[in-house]
C-alpha cells in the first residue's frame, strides 16, 4: 500500500506592498484624515462657543439674581426714593461718595437718559447704590474708616464692615489699580452704602417730596466672590424707571412710588479693560428690577 507522504511547505512568502501602493494608502489616508477634521472642527467649536454662552448666562442670571434681592430690601415710599444715575468710569473714578451725584430734575424724577448705577433707599438714614464700572478705591476705604472711627469713638464701638475684608490696610499704601485686590476691581457687580439726608424737593401743586442726598460712605461691598463670574466680567445699564399711583388715579409726582427699573446686563470675556469690541460681547439679557410693595403708602 502506497501511503503518500505530504510535505509541509514552510517557505515564508515574498510577497510585500510596493512603494506605489504605499503613497496611494497614504495619499487616501490623508484625504481621509482631513474630510473628518473638517467636520469636527466645525462640530468642536460650536461646542465651545455653546460652552462659553452657557457659562456667561449663567452669570448673567446671577447677577440678575442678585440685583432682584437688593432691589426687593428697598424702602420706597416717595417718587424720589429711587434713583437712576451716571458716574465717571474708572479712569476718572476717586471716591464714591463724591461721584456719586444727585441728577434728579425739579420735578424729582428721571426718566431720560440710562445710567450705570441704581441708587434707592434702604431705610430713612442710609441708601444703597448699585454699580459695575469703578473701584472699590484705597480713598473710598479710608473714607469709610474715618467715619466708622468717627461713629465708633462716639459709641465706645469698633465694628467690622465688609470693605475692610475687600482691601488690606497693611498693603493701602502699595496699591494701584493694577494691583488692587480683583474684588474691588471694574466689571463686577459691587455695593456702596451710604448715609442720607433728607432734602424736601419742591413739585407741582406747591407741593414737595423728601429727596435724600448721599452724605458719608459707611461701606462697600459685593454680592459675591469673583469666582461666580467665571473669567467674565459684566456691563450693567438702568434704564426705563416705571411709577405706581399711590393715590388712585393721580399722576402727580408727589402721589407716586418708583415700582421697577429695568437692568440690561452684558457678560463680557475678560476683565473690563478688554470690554470692547462685539467680538468680547458673549451674552445680555433684560431684567425688571421691582421695587418691593411692602413699604408703599397706603391712602384711601
Amino acid at each position: 500500500m502506497r501511503r503518500k507522504l505530504w510535505k509541509k511547505d514552510n517557505r515564508k512568502s515574498n510577497n510585500g506592498y510596493t512603494l506605489v501602493e504605499l503613497i496611494v494608502s497614504m495619499a487616501l489616508t490623508a484625504i481621509l484624515a482631513t474630510a473628518v477634521a473638517s467636520i469636527m472642527f466645525p462640530v468642536v467649536s460650536i461646542f465651545m462657543d455653546m460652552q462659553k454662552l452657557s457659562r456667561a448666562q449663567m452669570v448673567a442670571d446671577t447677577v440678575t439674581d442678585a440685583l432682584r434681592k437688593e432691589c426687593a430690601s428697598a424702602y420706597v415710599n416717595s417718587v424720589a426714593d429711587v434713583k437712576v444715575l451716571n458716574i465717571p468710569d474708572a479712569a476718572n473714578h476717586t471716591s464714591g461718595d463724591n461721584v456719586l451725584v444727585d441728577s434728579l430734575n425739579t420735578a424729582g424724577i428721571k426718566t431720560d437718559a440710562p445710567g450705570n448705577a441704581l441708587v434707592f433707599r434702604i431705610n430713612e438714614g442710609y441708601a444703597k447704590a448699585l454699580y459695575w464700572n469703578t473701584y472699590i478705591s484705597v480713598e473710598d476705604y479710608e473714607e469709610v474708616r474715618n467715619n466708622d472711627s468717627a461713629e465708633g469713638a462716639k459709641m465706645g464701638l469698633v465694628t467690622s464692615r465688609a470693605v475692610y475684608r475687600l482691601i488690606s490696610y497693611a498693603k493701602k499704601d502699595s496699591y494701584t489699580e493694577e494691583t488692587m485686590p480683583a474684588e474691588t476691581r471694574p466689571g463686577y457687580l459691587h455695593c456702596g452704602y451710604y448715609s442720607t439726608r433728607t432734602v424736601p424737593v419742591p413739585v407741582t401743586n406747591e407741593k414737595k417730596v423728601d429727596n435724600f442726598q448721599l452724605d458719608k460712605a459707611y461701606d462697600y461691598t459685593n454680592p459675591f466672590t469673583v469666582n461666580a463670574y467665571n473669567g467674565f466680567t459684566v456691563r450693567i445699564e438702568f434704564s426705563k424707571p416705571a411709577y405706581q399711583a399711590v393715590v388712585a388715579g393721580s399722576l402727580l409726582p408727589e402721589d407716586l412710588r418708583p415700582a421697577y427699573v429695568v437692568a440690561t446686563i452684558y457678560v463680557y470675556q475678560g476683565s473690563f479693560e478688554e470690554q470692547t469690541g462685539t467680538d468680547k460681547l458673549v451674552y445680555s439679557r433684560e431684567a425688571v428690577l421691582c421695587f418691593a410693595e411692602d413699604n408703599k403708602r397706603v391712602t384711601e
